[in-house]
């Protein structure tokens, strides 16, 4: 069944993060950020974070689901 999750992780965890990075990049480009920071590399910090959840999710949810046998 890990398999399967893994490949759902893969998946859904680059939707999540394509999203992430759209809705993050389009609100660090609307505040004035100092200097320093980068709209697009905070905006790649959080893509990587959810991408991150995403898969270690599917994972733990891989463990949960599977079946109590040998």
């Amino acid at each position: 069944m890990l398999p399967l999750f893994l490949v759902l992780g893969t998946v859904f965890g680059a939707l999540g993060a394509a999203g992430a990075y759209v809705i993050s990049y389009s609100e660090y480009r609307r505040r004035r950020l100092s200097p320093g920071q980068s709209a697009r590399r905070m905006a790649l910090e959080t893509a990587a974070v959810t991408f991150a959840v995403f898969f270690a999710a599917a994972i733990v949810l891989s463990f949960v689901l599977s079946p109590a046998g040998p």
